[in-house]
């Protein structure tokens, strides 16, 4: 045990040294200092409002008002507060311009009211780095109220974290080891941390806009394109004035579109000299919120999930750490965007039908009706009243359509040209998504995939089935099942999670960053909040 325990224990009235020679106030005066301030309840401290009342207050409550910090703690502790810039926040937000000034003072004129107040403030610095350092210091909800996924439940309370700080032999490498160590995370940091020194160290260059260039081609920007790949890492070649797209070049280029989600076909367009004009400090920011997001969902995941990235457009099986499947995704258009939130899939459904969406009956249906295009045929779409029976469409009046007071309901058939495909996944929400399969699969080829009104289509989605089927339904049966042309759903022996998460920075599983573009404008509203 370190010496919080001795300090429990012996009745000795230590002094507390103040580094200039003069005597500080005893223990027991300080600690008599801190029981003051628990009995008159502690909100802020030397006008720094704490980040986590409550948890101090319970921490020194246990404690018995016994103070917890050594003045090597206390180096230890400020260190940490600076250091917490590489997990992307601020050091700032956590007293450091008032530790750093308590501790001048207590040089000078110590007292056991400026003890306990240092003491205080050292607590509350390291629960609020502990805090927000695993579970995000914005909360998501304030953001998007769709958000569900909590990552403190079920975690232990942050003052038992702080006491084993406390009793830890060094409080710095404690404050380390405590911080989170998924590979997702520590690859969001790595890359903050080389961003940082790209910025230090003057950026990379800017390359002028201008007609796309084609390898082969000779274009006066080649040099500087060159130069910026070279900071960023994708070209490794010497310096050269050469002013012609080499096939040494285009390997760059290649590598650096597939790493900003681009089609990696070596061509340097209006996207590619776009991305590569982002400066290293936002792609810092960009980093940092993206990090704030990951604290939000990766303490509260278990060993196997479904991951669905929008931006990304991609969809990945997780299996004990391990990445064992992914499929390309098609997600909600701009104004129907697809939400962020957790669930849990618990039925697969072979030969769906359709229901179709109030919004768009109102939307498509009934404006193609009203217009002489009959829509519904089209679609084969089927109109039922109240009582499921089948209604002729052009006894339906559609200006109605889309209103609470429709009476009819659409449905599409299972089939080939079914909406949903052959298979749809269920996970229920209050948002009405799920996954399924889509007969536009020519739309997975292109480069934005926000086409869905919410739902996420999904790539491949048979070979999704056998795998969370597997021990349930052989590839044959399934098969049989969906050449059936009948609905059949399917429980799913183990249910899994699935997370829809809105991430513009990843790492994959062999640590490679990936920036994605900021489909629906999310970043700077978690950006924001970040810095507040």
């Amino acid at each position: 045990m370190k010496r919080s325990l001795v300090r429990i224990l012996l009745l000795l009235p230590l002094i507390t040294p103040t580094g200039c020679g003069k005597a500080g106030p005893s223990s027991s005066e300080t600690d008599a200092a801190i029981g003051g301030r628990l009995r008159s309840g502690i909100s802020s401290v030397q006008g720094q409002r704490l980040l986590l009342a409550g948890p101090v207050t319970r921490f020194y409550q246990a404690r018995r008002g016994v103070h917890a910090w050594d003045p090597k703690d206390a180096e230890e502790i400020v260190q940490a507060v600076r250091d917490i810039r590489r997990d992307g926040l601020n050091p700032a937000d956590y007293h450091l311009a008032a530790l750093q000034r308590i501790l001048e003072r207590r040089k000078d004129a110590p007292s056991a009211a400026l003890e306990a107040d240092l003491d205080i403030l050292l607590t509350d610095a390291v629960a609020g780095m502990m805090d927000h350092t695993r579970y995000g210091r914005v909360r998501p909800v304030t953001l998007d109220p769709t958000w569900n996924v909590n990552p403190r439940q079920g975690a232990p309370p942050v003052e038992l974290t702080v006491q084993k700080i406390a009793e830890a032999g060094s409080t710095r490498q404690a404050i380390e080891e405590r911080k989170p160590t998924h590979f997702i995370y520590v690859g969001l940091k790595r890359a903050l941390a080389q961003l940082r020194e790209i910025q230090a160290n003057g950026g990379w260059p800017t390359v002028r806009p201008g007609r796309s260039i084609r390898p082969g081609q000779s274009d006066p920007r080649i040099p500087s394109i060159r130069a910026r790949l070279a900071v960023s890492g994708e070209y490794s070649g010497g310096r050269s004035a050469s002013t012609v797209y080499d096939p040494g070049l285009r390997k760059a280029v290649e590598l650096f579109q597939e790493r900003h989600r681009q089609d990696p076909n070596g061509l340097i367009d209006r996207d590619a000299v776009s991305a590569m004009n982002v400066s290293a400090a936002a792609r810092a920011e960009q980093v940092r919120v993206n990090m704030e997001r990951a604290r939000w969902v990766l303490p509260g995941l278990s060993d196997e999930f479904l991951l669905v990235n929008l931006p990304a457009y991609k969809a990945y099986l997780i299996r004990g750490g391990r990445n064992i499947w992914e499929a390309r995704t098609q997600v909600g258009e701009e104004g129907k965007q697809t939400p962020s939130f957790r669930a849990t899939m618990r039925t697969i459904v072979f030969n769906p039908d359709w229901t179709v969406p109030p919004m768009i009956i109102h939307d498509e249906v009934a404006g193609g009706m009203r217009g002489g295009k009959n829509y519904v045929a089209q679609k084969g779409l089927v109109v039922l009243d109240k009582n499921g029976r089948e209604v002729d469409p052009s006894s339906v009046d559609w200006d109605q359509a889309g209103t609470d007071g429709f009476p009819f309901t659409l449905k599409q058939p299972p089939g080939p040209d079914n909406a949903l495909g052959r298979v749809k996944f269920l996970f229920p929400n209050p948002y009405s998504i799920y996954l399924h399969d889509t007969p536009s699969k020519g739309s997975f080829e292109r480069e934005r995939r926000t086409f869905s009104h919410g739902c996420i289509r999904i790539e491949r989605p048979l070979e999704l089935a056998q795998i969370l089927l597997s021990g349930q339904m052989g590839p044959g049966q399934i098969q049989d099942a969906v050449a059936s042309g009948e609905t059949q759903n399917v429980d799913l022996a183990n249910p899994i999670p699935v997370v829809i998460v809105y991430w513009t920075v990843s790492v994959g599983a062999t640590g490679e960053i990936r920036y994605m573009k900021d489909i629906y404008d999310l970043d700077g509203r978690v950006l924001a909040a970040l810095n507040m």
